[in-house]
């Protein structure tokens, strides 16, 4: 499963690379697709901004699920209370002391 995961991710990550990278500055599109099928500049930039934002969502859904599958599987807790050291304000080395 994780490793599926991991795979859609890169995927996903190099999708939204080529993505982001085909857009224009201006938040228009190269002019990809403009000619014959009759699809205007902005037309286009529509597409590439609605892809651009359903990749970027998938890739940010994939990252949390990926940290939440690597926090079950590992054995780390953020359990503070249990330390495993038994330490009493006793056995602690003294600080000098200013006068």
């Amino acid at each position: 499963m994780e490793t599926s995961l991991l795979i859609i991710h890169a995927i996903l990550a190099v999708v939204l690379i080529i993505v982001v990278l085909v857009q224009r500055a201006e938040g228009g599109a190269l002019g990809i697709g403009g000619g014959s099928d009759g699809m205007s500049p902005r037309g286009s930039a529509d597409i590439l901004t609605r892809t651009t934002a359903i990749v970027a969502v998938l890739f940010v859904i994939t990252s949390i699920s990926l940290t939440v599958l690597s926090l079950k599987s590992s054995d780390r807790t953020l359990n503070f209370e249990d330390t495993g050291t038994e330490e009493t304000i006793e056995d602690l080395p003294e600080l000098p002391q200013l006068d």
